[in-house]
């Protein structure tokens, strides 16, 4: 019993540090930083998507005289400039995706009384609008694709037990995997990318190279336990194999 607790805790863990890797050195991880004006603290955090059909830009500033405006770029608009609203000491503008498109960039100036400040200081950050995810279909996806990541280390670690189950778990991930696959993120990637009502996606933009692999790999490891009856490093290295397909997606 305490054995097998401290594999789910290590599998737990492990997902959770995969998961922040993956975030942090991922595409659409935001631009954020803190800097000063005239001794006041200035924050800001630029956001690289958004789900749904407008996004809030916010700034927070203690320094009170401080103004700006968002100037964006897309196919639809060029040097489109929004004025940053006041709340306290917040600074905001919505952004609408009707009026800029899907896809743009975009870069704030503030202004204070004798200086300029461009964010970012170079380029321009890429934002893109996601269509909204029903929240059954959000959690959907969440359950299934992190109860997959874990039950693929745990059955990688069942090794590592004298009292081994590895047919077990090597069915049950891949009954996961299976749907999640077949069911689950198609529907939440139809939602994401606003197939719904609209067109026909292409077959590929629906089962993603990726996760055919991992679940391609997952299955062939299973059938050759079952059959050859070794699972030792076997399953191990189909795991690793899995997360860092998955992590480097």
């Amino acid at each position: 019993m305490k054995e097998s607790l401290i594999l789910w805790l290590s599998s737990l863990v492990i997902v959770f540090l995969l998961s922040y890797f993956k975030s942090v050195f991922g595409e659409y991880y935001p631009i954020s930083s803190t800097f000063s004006v005239n001794g006041q603290k200035v924050s800001y955090k630029l956001d690289k998507f958004e789900f749904g059909d407008t996004y809030k830009l916010m700034v927070r500033s203690d320094f009170k005289d401080l103004e700006g405006e968002v100037i964006i770029n897309s196919e639809k608009v060029k040097n489109y400039k929004i004025k940053l609203s006041k709340d306290q000491d917040i600074l905001f503008a919505e952004i609408n995706k009707k009026e800029i498109g899907e896809k743009f960039n975009y870069y704030i100036q503030l202004k204070s009384e004798d200086k300029t400040y461009r964010i970012p200081s170079n380029g321009e950050v890429n934002f893109i609008f996601f269509g909204r995810i029903p929240r059954m279909v959000n959690w959907l996806y969440i359950i299934f694709l992190y109860t997959g990541l874990v039950l693929i280390i745990r059955s990688g670690l069942e090794i590592f037990k004298s009292n081994r189950r590895i047919k077990n778990f090597l069915v049950l991930t891949s009954i996961v995997l299976l749907t999640f696959l077949m069911m689950i993120n198609p529907l939440y990637l139809s939602y994401k990318f606003d197939y719904i009502n609209k067109s026909i996606p292409p077959i590929q933009n629906l089962f993603p190279l990726y996760l055919l692999m991992i679940v391609a790999i997952w299955i062939s490891t299973t059938v050759y336990v079952f059959t050859k009856k070794k699972d030792k490093p076997v399953v191990l290295i189909a795991s690793i194999i899995c997360l860092l397909i998955y992590l480097f997606s």
